[in-house]
This record gives structure tokens, C-alpha cells and sequence, in this order.
């Protein structure tokens, strides 16, 4: 726990909170009752905290009040939290009488006064956690009335849970069969429901059968009994079975008899029993039959016989009455001994256990819960904190009795028991304190070390093994244990899948070998063990016995390969690989609603080999498909694919499972089936049986004389047919030289296949010519669409054919004047006939061509081309009609006549957007724009003149506004605000002074105000505001604001005075340089540099002069533009130049120029920079604003490094603020920082420097601010300023002698490179490490620093002039030739 505490609160469920009752050790709450109990000594364990991990509240004389849930919380990160639920009973509180009764006439008088129209399962929904939402369903009048209070949608997945309760165990079955609700939806009857999901088999209709189906529930609830229940299932001999029962809930005393449902599951090889003997290849046999036994309704228990040895089976029981039965109760799984073996029908009795009791009676314990508790062994794993409380003061006693005398400790060791409760094992506990009530949840284990430490306990069970290891189960065996076997009362089998070592062992008790362990996972490892149990409790395990389950993909495919295999049909009929995810009796409604546009084309494939040949007619009538979609069962399509999908989708599931149940029962189809004329009045038939492994018991031969009229007609049965079992025959008495129609399905009990193909024959005596059966022909041919030029033909395929067939069409179509047919050959069912002459009759027929020849034409049909005419265009059509706003979706409709259909192509403000060979054509163009006003549709045909329709709308926009920004302008002057507005429909307009507030700028005084519309621009309006003798009043933030239906807008625009303060007082600059007497004319208001140019005399003072104009700012950025060179460019910033007289006679008006251009827009440098610490590694650095331009300022750039790190760069960060938090510094060390100001027209020079030292609590520097009355602080004052002094004498001699080298520019100090926003300042450019908050940068990104406030400090600058150069590279060609563009050319820290 550390350093956290521990609180008691209790719920307060009236206010929706926690009360709190203790914190620590202490009481919070006012109630006395409440106290805590922790010891506050040390523990016996190091690693124990004081007092041990137990924290109990007490509550005294405790009530029913005290009730609710308890919540014990520490207070870490995060927080930790146990609940607790009390329950406090009043002492009157008595149990219920409880009566029982056989009187069968109370039982007749309840059912008279029972109605089950009030059927109320609600309790049973709770159980089974119906949502609150849907509870109104667990009401049968609720239903009725329609009063459920939620849509049944959104209750789908609750159904199946409401639907058990709503049955209640009864069979409704027979009501529901009686009442013809077909079999798909006798689901409910029998307390299931069938949830829908995307699997198609899931989309049935039953709606029509509802009220029938609660009407039988209804009357069920009544009259029939409840299943039995407790049903057990004992395995006695190798050929009988014990099962028992209890009677039901409701009903119990109407039952008549119960009925026992025995199915066996497998029968498995006895010889892989010993584990000795190799293993077996024999499969187990898995023909199931079901046995049904009655049994009167006075007993509750049967013994199976005649049963096969060493079988699974599967035993339910049902209770039955004169009205009915109840459903079946749960199943169980049995497996019959092997032969030779009996279940042990009597158990030896066990030892019996030392007297614990009397042990603890002779020592000197009375209390009876001690006694009864702790020194009972059976009893001690029951015990609670409070009877260790209690018994506390005879602990020692107590333990000492219960081990007999013996250490447990190994036993307890290897059970996991902590070393602190392994004392209890050895006996040798002298106090109890609170630190042994974590040993509490160790005491079943306690418990039964004793236990088997006294010799009561059986040991491991023998010879554990397993043996039929399938994919879902496997059978478990072992032998009695060596020690105590005959003691053994049951068996309990522990297991867990071996995927990951933190699985826990699942427990299975009260069981007997041979043990069926079921729900296992396939291809998956899993572990056991098993331990043996008596009357005293749970021996010793056995060793753990590892398997694998079979591979469950490998059993498939051997189940595959022997039933019809639908996927395969479908890749063998060449459907789409785009359509194979619909070719599966498990296929998605979503992948059916994605896919239908383009598979509509290929569905009769997917019919077709869905149908498997077969003929699934009786089902689906049997499950409620109506007639108009029986046609769909045969795999044949009458009508259109939209007319078929619009009626038949909601009994698509109904359909599917129908396919998939009939592909194990229906046989399967023909194949290959050919004639031949033996004689003039007979035809020998032959023909191949199924390949898909289908049971076939005989086949049916169609046949019938036909002429010229019926040999069109497909029929499912003809005239004759006979039956045979041999795949050939001869059909004698025919009719010589007459046309006959054969065709051959195959037959089972379960039904019939459907005709794979047909045989027209002519009975004329050949010699031996074979005739092949073919397909029927295609069949419904209708026009899709015409037009003057073309015609669409559709058509369905043949109706007999086989599934997986190949099946091409060839369509054949002449005019009426024509002699010949034209053929086209086509693999869908659809086909465009086109350059057809306009306003003509054409006639069509369609054959089929498989591998077996071409089959009878089909029907023919007369279609007409239609006339041509012109195309004709109508105004483009806009929606919402003269209401589009920008930003928002328009639709447009080009309406276009014509024969054939015209191209419609349409056109926004000139530009083509879409083009549609259509005679509708609707456009959705989102994100509409101000200029897409101009709308037109143009239509052409091909005959006659073009024509174009055009609109012009009106798009509605908000405003938009483009505001002046900021005007600068001298006190007295006048200004003028302009702020330029686009918007539709016109805008209300004004200014304002405060946004937030709204205050309005009124017209009249200094004020004058003009908006209107601008000359020759629609939408478009321009806002003056004319201040007159602008006072400093007057200066800060004006609003424009317009405003309309669509929207509103606000921009600002500023009055700034120019600020000529900082920059007027030359003169005084020019007395702090020195600058000579006779050049001190140049000094004036501004520097006039032209009075001094001509004199030779003032060319040394022209440095010092160039410092006074520069005013503080680095105007280097203007001076490049201006083509200032390199050379010069030190001017620009005020510092001092090595030979300036080239620089005094080429640019000196070029660099005033950009000094009088810069006066008012670039910043003076920070001032005041100062300070404050924070800790030993960070401080915080605070300025104040420049004292030129003060508001032009955008951006301050920071510098810090150490203050005798020579060469290395320097740490630097920018921040709006004028503040900064330097973090990450290294205590005692010295720094120095300088910062400057910019924006985006230049920068200023850089400030005085800062030097600092950091400290734990403080920082000294060469100006530390100390307390006047200290002498201590005097002290340090004096000797600091005597060590700045000698440091600049140093310095000075140092830096003449360096001049002297280097022929000019001093050396040692650190130059600084021109900020990144010297040419543009905007936040993309500016890279802030993220998570840092305003001013704050961590260590590694720049390493924070703290500040002194030495001006003039060594490292930054040697004298009054600004930065040396002797550090600084000079640019390269490249970078002086991008001068001006981005700052390249400055002056840069050197690597």
C-alpha cells in the first residue's frame, strides 16, 4: 500500500453516492457503531507493512438499516476498490408456510381461476438477463394488446431467451401442427427462436403464423406439464443404463407416463481401452438409432437394458399427460461400460478421523464455535474471520490438535500456502493476529492436508489414460487408487486447454471412469488430471495426462467429398468469381444486397446449382413458400429477376434451407442419358446414376407422345411413366413414325430429382443411330426496352438441365422482309439487338447449346422498332428551387425526348460535368460555388438539329469580408476604415466597436459611415468608416460585421498611432556615442545623414551614426533587397564596419531609405530582461515589451548557453510571451541569455545580455537584487562588481591585441543567426515541441537556462557595438545570391 490509505464508504443509493465511514484507522462518520480493526505493530514478516494487509469495519448492534453495499477503497493511482453487500434480517423475520397438497380438486379449482392470457415469464426473462427494454415482450398480454413498449427489432437478440421462457417447457408442437403453422416456424412452439443474422437460411417469414403460434402457447401454459427435472444418467453394465429423474414443476400431478428418449451417438472400439495395447485403426461407428421407453408417471427412475457396450448415448425424459407432453428436459451423454465390467455397487466404509474435538475439550476450550469450528476438520475451511477473532486466545491449543501430532508443512508447501501460514501446518502457532486472516482463503487446502496427512484420504487414481480422442470430445480413463479405493464415492476431472500457461483448470466433479469429456475446440492440446474423493474429501491428484483433438478442417473435407458440393457446381458452370461468396447455403444478405447488380445476370446459375438437381417442391410447401415462388424450388425462373426478387426475398431462407436440408436426402439428378430406335415400336434408353453420392432407390421414366403444338411445353410429369432400378431400359408399344417426349428422374423416399434434360424422338427404325438428350429450350422471351434503332431481348433458361452444365444461347432475328435469319451467339440470357431500321417488326427465336447439341427453339416473338424522331430538351429542372446556398448540394434534371434516346450532356457555367446516353438524366453536384449560376442541357440524337436549354440561378452565400487590417496614422490626422463585403442576398452592414459586447459605432461627430453596393459587381457591397481627428481615444480594434439569412461575418481592422517616441530622440543617441561636434548636425529629429555625407571629417562617425538611425532594429532584410552587399550589411543592424568608406559612398541612401521604411513597423529589443528562479536546474526569464513599436512585436527569440563554452551553440526557442521557463540547466553552473524581437517585416538587435548562476533556491548574478540590511549581500555585491571590472580591463587589453591580428573585428563572443521569421513569421514556420505548455521546452530541446542581469556580459558583446563576427562564417556564393529571398546570407552560428 505504501503511503495511500484505506477507506470504508458505504453506497447511498437515494443520493447516488459513497458516504465515507473511516479513512485509516480513523473514524469519519458521526455513527459510533462504526469502528475500524488493524494491528498497528509490526508484523512477524519483513515484507509485511505494519499492521498487515487486513483492515475489517466493525459495526455494533448492527440493523436492518445498516444494509447495502460496502466499498473498500485505497486511495492509489489508480485507485483500488473491493464491494461488499450486507444484509442485516429482523430478528421477527419468520420462513413462509409451506404446504403441499394432492388434492386434484384444489388443482382444478386453480385452473379455473388461472388464465394464461396473463402469462407472465418475467422472473424467467430476469433470470436469463433480458435487457430492461425489452421485458415488456414477457407478457403474453403485452403482445396481444401491442403495448410492449419497444419495436421487436431492436429486441432481436433477447428473442431466443424470451421465447424459452414464453414456452416454459412445453411441447406446442402438436397445437402449432394442428393449426398449420409450417415446420420452419415451429421454432417458437417448441421454445426456440431463430435470430436473425446476415446468413440468408435466417431470413423466413413467419409473421402470418404469430397469432395461431401464441394461441397454442397460450393454451399450452395451461394444460401441459413442465419437463422433468435432475435427470442423471449411471452407467451400470456394459449393456444398461440407470436413469432417474425428479417430477416437474407445473403440472406435476395430471402426468400420465414419462417417455425416455435413448439415441446412440457412437460406438467405439473396446480394444483401445488398456493402454498397453497398440491403437487401433477402426474407425468408431456412428449409425445412430433412438429408443423410446414409457415409464408410469409413480416412479422417477429406469433401468435401460439390451444397450450396446461401450456406446455413447444420449438420454433425454419428457413428462406426458392426456393434453400432451412437455419438450424434452436437458440431454445427457452416457457412456455404457466395456464388457467385462461392473460399476462397484457398495462403498467400503472410511477410516475414521482422530477426535479433534475431544483433544481441544481436554485442553481447556469451552466455546462452542471453536469447538464445532476450528477442531472439527471437516469443518475448519468454513471458518471466518470473526471465529478467528474468537478463538484467538486457545489458538495454539487448537492447532495443536488439529495436526495430530504430525507436521503438515510439506503438504501445505506444496499447495501453494504462504510461509506465514505454514506455521499453522506444523502446530507451532503460539498468537493469532490480524496477520493471519489472509490464511483464511488457504483453509480447504489446510484443511485437506490434514486430512491426508491422517490417512483418510484415497490416493491417485491408476492407470489415467485417454482413448477416441475426436474433434469435439475424447472418452477419459482410470483405475480405483492404490490406498482407500474402495472408499471412493466419485471421481473429479480437472482440464484446460494448453494454449497459454495462465489458463485455469475447469473442474468436473462427481464422475466415474470411463468419463465422455465434451465441448472440446478441434486441432487444439488440452491437460487433465483426476482425483478420487470419499467421505471425507479429495485424495491426492493423478499425473497429468496431455492430448490433441482432431483437426475438425480435415474431417470436413472427408464429409465433403461424399455429399454435393455446391461451390463446385457453381465453378463448373462458369459463374463470375465475382458471385462465388453467393454460392453457399450460408451466404450474407449483406453480400446479397452488394452483389445482386452485378450477379442479377448469373442468379439462374446460382438457382440452378443451389437446386442440386433436385426437387425441393414438397419442402418448400411444407415451410410456407408461396405458389407464385414454388418455381423457385426447382431452380427454374418463370419471370423477370425484379419481379421475382420483389415477391420471393422474404421467403429466401425458407428456400435455402430447403437446399441445403434436400442435398442429404433427394437424390440427386442423371446424367448422360441417350436413345436409341431398336425397333419400329420400341426405344432403349441409357442413362449414368448420381455422382454426388446420394441414396437412389429407383428411377421414373416420363414419356408421352407430343406434336407440333405441345412438344413446346415443359412439364414435370408425362403422361407414362414406369419405374426400374437399372440405369437402362426399353419402352415397348410405342406408336411407329409418331414424336415422343422422354425424360428420367431419379427417386428415394424422401422424394425425386428433377429432369437434367429431355429426348424429342422420332420412332422410326434406324440403324442404331444414337439420339442424345439435350435441354429444354429457353423459355419466356419478353422485350426489356426498344427504341428506334435497337431492341433488348430477355429470356429464362432451359428448365431442364443439369446443374453444372455449360450452357450457351443462340439468339436468331430477321425482319418480316427479310429471307434470312440473323444468329448471334450469347452466354446470358439477355441480349441488344442493334442497327435496326426505325418503325419495323422483327421476329426472334433463342435455342440452347450445351455439350449434348442444340435444344428446340423457343416461343417466337414479333417485336417493333419505334420511329425516329428529333431530340427535344427541356429547361434544366433545379432542386431546392430558388433556395441554393453555397457549400450545400443542388440537384439538377435534364429531361430530354427523342427516338432513339438522345445523349444528354450538361453543362455548368460552361463546363461539361456529365454525359448520359439517357432521356432523365439527375445530377448531384455538391459543393456548390458562387459561380455556378449559369445551367444547361444540350441533347442530340443523331437526328435532326442539336438542341440546348439553359437556366440561370441564384446562388445564396453568406458574407464574406476583406477588412484593410491595420492603418497606422498620426495623432489629429483622419482615417479611413475599409472593409469590402460578398454576399446574397444583401446584407445588413455596420461597424462595431466591441465584438463581444456588440457596442455599435454611430453615425455622426468624428464618425462618418457609408455602405452601399459596388459600380457594375453584383453581390458585392463596400463599408467606409471615416474617423476624423483621431485621439488616442480612437485607437484599437474596429468591427466590421454583415450579416444575413445565410450567415454572418466579422473582421476586424485597427487604428494604430504611429509611435515616434522611441525613435525622435537621435541626439541623445549621438551624445552617448561621442559622436564629434562638427557631425553632431546630422542629430536631429531624424538622422540626416545628407547634412554630413560631403564631410571627410564625419567618415569615423559614420558607425556610430548608422547605431543612432538603426534605432535598435535589424533592417538587414530590407537592406538586401535593395541590394545593399554583404560587406555593408552591418549597418543595416547599427554595428560598426572594418572599412566603411566604400559602404559611406555607394549605399548610405539606400540604407536610410530602409531606416525610414522600418521606423514604424520593426520592433526596438526587449527590455529589462530579468530572472526569477524556480529550482536548481530551471528559471524563469522575463522581459518586458521594447520601447520602439512595441505593438508590431509577433515573435521573441530567446538565446542561452553556458557562459565558458567556447565554440559550442547556443540554446534558442520562440515564443509569443514575454516569458519563458528554461528548463534542464545544470546546478552551480554560469549562463547567459539575450533575446530579441521580431515579425515579419525584420527583427531588432539583440538586448543586453543576462548572466546567471543557478542555485537550489536562488541565482546569483552579477546584479543580484539582495536585502540592503545584509552585509553578507553587500559583501558579494562589491566583490563581483571588482571581478566585472578586472574582467573588462582583461578584456580590453585582450581585445586591442586581437584587433591587431585579425586587422579589425574583435573576437570571443557568440553571434547570433538572423530568426527564421526575418523574411515571414507565421506558426507553421515555427517549430514548438509539442506537450509543452506556453514557454516551457523540456531538456534535450533546448536546455532550459536560468539569468543574471549583467549588461554588457563577456560572450555576447565586447563593447557598445553589437555582436562579433570572429565566430560567424561569412556566406557562400549560393547563399549571397540568395540574399533577400530567405535570410540565407546572414550571418549564421558557426557548426
Amino acid at each position: 500500500m505504501g503511503d495511500n490509505s484505506v477507506l470504508w464508504k458505504k453506497e447511498d443509493r437515494e443520493r447516488h453516492s459513497r458516504r465515507v465511514l473511516t479513512a485509516g484507522a480513523a473514524r469519519v462518520t458521526a455513527d459510533k457503531r462504526f469502528a475500524v480493526l488493524h494491528d498497528s505493530t509490526s508484523g512477524d514478516e519483513p515484507k509485511v507493512p505494519t499492521g498487515g494487509d487486513v483492515w475489517v469495519l466493525v459495526i455494533r448492534n448492527s440493523k436492518p438499516s445498516d444494509s447495502g453495499i460496502y466499498v473498500c477503497e485505497v486511495n492509489s493511482n489508480p485507485i483500488v476498490r473491493s464491494f461488499h453487500k450486507l444484509s442485516v434480517l429482523q430478528k421477527e423475520l419468520l420462513p413462509p408456510n409451506n404446504f403441499t397438497t394432492t388434492d386434484v380438486s384444489m388443482y382444478e379449482g386453480q385452473r379455473e381461476s388461472f388464465s394464461s392470457r396473463n402469462h407472465n415469464y418475467t422472473d424467467c426473462c430476469i433470470s436469463k438477463n433480458v435487457s430492461l427494454n425489452c421485458i415488456g415482450f414477457c407478457n403474453i398480454q403485452s403482445i396481444l394488446e401491442g403495448n410492449t413498449g419497444q419495436d421487436p427489432e431492436n429486441c432481436e437478440n433477447d428473442f431466443p431467451s424470451i421465447v424459452r421462457c414464453m414456452a416454459d417447457g412445453r411441447n406446442h408442437v402438436p397445437c402449432c401442427i394442428q393449426e398449420r403453422v409450417p415446420d420452419i416456424c415451429q421454432d417458437v412452439c417448441r421454445g426456440e427462436y431463430t435470430t436473425i443474422t446476415d446468413n440468408i437460411k435466417t431470413h423466413f417469414s413467419c409473421s402470418a403464423y404469430t397469432e395461431q403460434t401464441l394461441a397454442c402457447i397460450v393454451e399450452g401454459i395451461e394444460l401441459l406439464p413442465s419437463p422433468p427435472e435432475n435427470v442423471e444418467v449411471e452407467a451400470l453394465t456394459e449393456k444398461s443404463l440407470k436413469v432417474s429423474w425428479t417430477t416437474p414443476m407445473s403440472n406435476a400431478d395430471t402426468i400420465t407416463e414419462y417417455l425416455i428418449n435413448v439415441t446412440s451417438l457412437k460406438t467405439f472400439d473396446d480394444h483401445l481401452i488398456d493402454p498397453s495395447e497398440g491403437t487401433s485403426n477402426k474407425p468408431p461407428t456412428s449409425l445412430s438409432h433412438t429408443v423410446h421407453v414409457s415409464v408410469p408417471s409413480s416412479q422417477n427412475q429406469t433401468i435401460l437394458n439390451d444397450l450396446t457396450s461401450f456406446t455413447m448415448y444420449e438420454v433425454t425424459v419428457a413428462a406426458k399427460n392426456v393434453h400432451g407432453s412437455s419438450l424434452p428436459s436437458y440431454s445427457v451423454r452416457s457412456l455404457t461400460l466395456t464388457p467385462g465390467k461392473l460399476k462397484p455397487t457398495a462403498v467400503a466404509e472410511a477410516p475414521r478421523l482422530p477426535d479433534i474435538k475431544a483433544c481441544c475439550t481436554n485442553k481447556g476450550i469451552v466455546h462452542k464455535t471453536c469447538i464445532n469450528k476450528l477442531c472439527d476438520p471437516l469443518m475448519a475451511d468454513t471458518a471466518e474471520i470473526t471465529d478467528l477473532m474468537i478463538c484467538a486466545p486457545w489458538a495454539a491449543d487448537t492447532f495443536g490438535c488439529l495436526i495430530n501430532g504430525m507436521d503438515h508443512t510439506p503438504c501445505c508447501k506444496a499447495r501453494g500456502l504462504p510461509e506465514l501460514c505454514q506455521q499453522l501446518c506444523a502446530g507451532n502457532v503460539t498468537t493469532i493476529d490480524f496477520n493471519f486472516f489472509k490464511c483464511l482463503r488457504y483453509m480447504e487446502e489446510y484443511t485437506n492436508c490434514l486430512l491426508q496427512g491422517y490417512g483418510v484420504l484415497p490416493s491417485a487414481p491408476l492407470q489415467v489414460h485417454v482413448t477416441n480422442i475426436e474433434t469435439q470430445f475424447a472418452i477419459l480413463h482410470w483405475s480405483t487408487p492404490k490406498t482407500l479405493g474402495d472408499t471412493v464415492t466419485h471421481y473429479n476431472v480437472h482440464y484446460r486447454m494448453l494454449m497459454t500457461y495462465d489458463n485455469e483448470y475447469k473442474a468436473i466433479a462427481m464422475v466415474h471412469s470411463p468419463y465422455i469429456l465434451e465441448g472440446l475446440e478441434s486441432d487444439t492440446d488440452y491437460e487433465f488430471y483426476v482425483e478420487a474423493v470419499n467421505t471425507h474429501g479429495v485424495g491426492e491428484p493423478s499425473s497429468r495426462i496431455t492430448f490433441r483433438t482432431e483437426s475438425k478442417l480435415i474431417e470436413e473435407k472427408i464429409e465433403e467429398a461424399s455429399v454435393y458440393n455446391v461451390t463446385a457446381c457453381c465453378i463448373e458452370a462458369e459463374l463470375g468469381s465475382m458471385c462465388l461468396p453467393l454460392c453457399s447455403y450460408d451466404a450474407s444478405m449483406t453480400d446479397i444486397k452488394l452483389l445482386a447488380g452485378v450477379c442479377g445476370a448469373e442468379f439462374h446459375k446460382l438457382l440452378r446449382c443451389g437446386a442440386g438437381g433436385r426437387n425441393h417442391g414438397a419442402c418448400c410447401s411444407r415451410r410456407g413458400v408461396p405458389p407464385s415462388c414454388l418455381s423457385l424450388c426447382s431452380g427454374v425462373m418463370v419471370d423477370s429477376l425484379i419481379v421475382t426478387a420483389t415477391t420471393c426475398i422474404p421467403y429466401i431462407g425458407n428456400i435455402a434451407q430447403c437446399f441445403e436440408e434436400g442435398t442429404g436426402l433427394l437424390p440427386g439428378p442423371i446424367s448422360e442419358l441417350h436413345a436409341t430406335v431398336t425397333t419400329d415400336t420400341s426405344v432403349t434408353l441409357e442413362w449414368e446414376g448420381p455422382d454426388d453420392g446420394s441414396n437412389v432407390t429407383d428411377y421414373v421414366i416420363h414419356y408421352q407422345k407430343v406434336d407440333n403444338t405441345s412438344m413446346h411445353e415443359t412439364l414435370l410429369k408425362l403422361d407414362n411413366q414406369i419405374n426400374v432400378t437399372e440405369t437402362t431400359v426399353t419402352l415397348q408399344n410405342l406408336e411407329n413414325g409418331a414424336l415422343y417426349q422422354i425424360f428420367v428422374v431419379s427417386r428415394n423416399k424422401n422424394g425425386t430429382s428433377l429432369p437434367s434434360s429431355t429426348i424429342m424422338i422420332h420412332i422410326v427404325k434406324t440403324d442404331g443411330e444414337r439420339v442424345n438428350a439435350v435441354t429444354s429450350p429457353p423459355h419466356s422471351l419478353a422485350v426489356a426496352s426498344h427504341s428506334a434503332t435497337w431492341v433488348t431481348i430477355t429470356w429464362q433458361p432451359p428448365e431442364f438441365s443439369h446443374p453444372s452444365e455449360q450452357i450457351t444461347y443462340r439468339l436468331y432475328h430477321k425482319s418480316t422482309a427479310d429471307e434470312t435469319f440473323q444468329i448471334t451467339n450469347t452466354t446470358v440470357t439477355s441480349h441488344m439487338i442493334e442497327g435496326l431500321n426505325p418503325n419495323t417488326q422483327y421476329i426472334v427465336y433463342v435455342t440452347a447449346i450445351s455439350k449434348k447439341g442444340q435444344s428446340l427453339p423457343s416461343e417466337t416473338l414479333i417485336a417493333w422498332t419505334d420511329p425516329a424522331y428529333p431530340a427535344f430538351v427541356e429547361p434544366p429542372t433545379v432542386h431546392p428551387i430558388n433556395l441554393v446556398m453555397e457549400g450545400s448540394s443542388m440537384t439538377v434534371l435534364c429531361i430530354a425526348m427523342g427516338t432513339p434516346m438522345p445523349t444528354i450532356s450538361l453543362y455548368i457555367s460552361g463546363r461539361l460535368v456529365t454525359q448520359q446516353i439517357t432521356r432523365h438524366m439527375v445530377t448531384v453536384i455538391h459543393n456548390v460555388t458562387r459561380d455556378m449560376d449559369q445551367i444547361s442541357c444540350y441533347a442530340d440524337n443523331g437526328y435532326g438539329t442539336p438542341m440546348q436549354a439553359s437556366r440561370k440561378i441564384t446562388i445564396s452565400h453568406g458574407p464574406h469580408i476583406q477588412a484593410s487590417g491595420i492603418t497606422m496614422a498620426a495623432l489629429g490626422d483622419s482615417v479611413k476604415l475599409e472593409c469590402k463585403v460578398d454576399a446574397h442576398p444583401e446584407p445588413k452592414m455596420l461597424f462595431w466597436r466591441n465584438h463581444e459586447e456588440r457596442t455599435p459605432v454611430i453615425q455622426g461627430g468624428k464618425y462618418d459611415i457609408s455602405v452601399g453596393p459596388v459600380k457594375e459587381e453584383e453581390d458585392k457591397y463596400i463599408m467606409h468608416l471615416t474617423i476624423n481627428q483621431i485621439s488616442d481615444m480612437d485607437v484599437g480594434e474596429y468591427f466590421c460585421h454583415a450579416e444575413n439569412a445565410f450567415g454572418s461575418a466579422t473582421q476586424p481592422v485597427s487604428v494604430r498611432i504611429r509611435n515616434v517616441a522611441a525613435t525622435n530622440n537621435v541626439t541623445q543617441c549621438c551624445i552617448e556615442q561621442n559622436v564629434t561636434s562638427p557631425c553632431m548636425v546630422a542629430c536631429s529629429f531624424y538622422l540626416d545623414i545628407d547634412s554630413v555625407i560631403d564631410k571627410p571629417e564625419c567618415i569615423n562617425d559614420f558607425d556610430k551614426l548608422m547605431k543612432c538611425a538603426a534605432d535598435g532594429s535589424d533592417h538587414r532584410s530590407c537592406c538586401s533587397q535593395w541590394g545593399v552587399p554583404r560587406r555593408c550589411l552591418d549597418w543595416c543592424r547599427g554595428e560598426p564596419l572594418l572599412n566603411n568608406k566604400f559602404c559611406v559612398l555607394s549605399y548610405t541612401k539606400q540604407i536610410m531609405s530602409c531606416f525610414h521604411e522600418g521606423r514604424d513597423k520593426l520592433p526596438g529589443p526587449p527590455q529589462n530582461v530579468r530572472v526569477e528562479p524556480i529550482d536548481a536546474h530551471s528559471v524563469n526569464v522575463v522581459w518586458d515589451l521594447p520601447v520602439k513599436n512595441p505593438h508590431t512585436v509577433e515573435m521573441y527569440r530567446i538565446f542561452w548557453k553556458l557562459a565558458d563554452s567556447t565554440g559550442q551553440p547556443a540554446q534558442r526557442f520562440d515564443t509569443p510571451d514575454t516569458h519563458f521557463k528554461i528548463g534542464g540547466l545544470t546546478e552551480g553552473s554560469v549562463y547567459e541569455c539575450v533575446i530579441k524581437a521580431g515579425n515579419h517585416k525584420g527583427t531588432s538587435t539583440l538586448s543586453d545580455s543576462v548572466k546567471f548562476t543557478t542555485g537550489d533556491k536562488y541565482i546569483t548574478s552579477a546584479a543580484s537584487h539582495g536585502d540592503d540590511s545584509s552585509h553578507t549581500g553587500v559583501a558579494i555585491a562589491v566583490v563581483s562588481a571588482l571581478l566585472v571590472v578586472a574582467a573588462i580591463i582583461i578584456g580590453a587589453v585582450w581585445f586591442v591585441r586581437t584587433r591587431r591580428l585579425l586587422g579589425g573585428k574583435n573576437s570571443g563572443g557568440v553571434a547570433f543567426e538572423n530568426p527564421s521569421y526575418l523574411r515571414e513569421v507565421n506558426m507553421d514556420h515555427i517549430q514548438i515541441p509539442q506537450g509543452q505548455s506556453e514557454s516551457t521546452i523540456s531538456n534535450g530541446t533546448a536546455n532550459g537556462i536560468a539569468v543574471s542581469t549583467s549588461s554588457g556580459g563577456q560572450g555576447w558583446k565586447q563593447e557598445a557595438l553589437h555582436v562579433p563576427a570572429s565566430t560567424e562564417v561569412n556566406p557562400t556564393l549560393y547563399e549571397e545570391l540568395k540574399l533577400g529571398q530567405d535570410g540565407a546570407g546572414f550571418k549564421r552560428l558557426k557548426p
